[in-house]
């Protein structure tokens, strides 16, 4: 055919612009694979530290709460216990006295075995 440049042809029954779009939408859905995967492992590694953190959270106060000498709700009163003798107050386990549930050695300022006093006992 004349008056095409050398190389050029037609196409003959394809349209170049559907073909072109078909392209477009076929790198589109790569690329939206793509950035899917990308976001799905940004998410598991914000995800991984707090749920590490969760899971021996967990597996701490399971252990204390089985060895412990007490009942499960005594137990968990006495872990809330450990922050301050106000807390400790709250619950109703202050003062306690040594082997008592509530009774924290860090509590205990003056080491007579009874932490949380109100008053000190000289």
């Amino acid at each position: 055919m004349k008056g095409l440049p050398k190389g050029w042809r037609i196409h003959d029954g394809r349209d170049p612009e559907e073909e072109l779009r078909k392209l477009k939408r076929r790198f589109q859905a790569v690329s939206d694979r793509f950035h899917r995967a990308r976001r799905l492992r940004s998410l598991l590694r914000q995800i991984r530290l707090p749920a590490l953190l969760l899971t021996g959270i967990f597996a701490v106060v399971t252990v204390l709460v089985t060895l412990s000498p007490w009942p499960f709700t005594t137990t968990v009163r006495h872990l809330a216990s450990f922050p301050s003798c106000g807390l400790a107050r709250a619950i109703g386990l202050a003062p306690a006295y040594r082997g008592d549930p509530g009774y924290w050695a860090h509590q205990d300022e003056d080491s007579d075995g009874r932490s949380c006093e109100t008053w000190k006992s000289h």
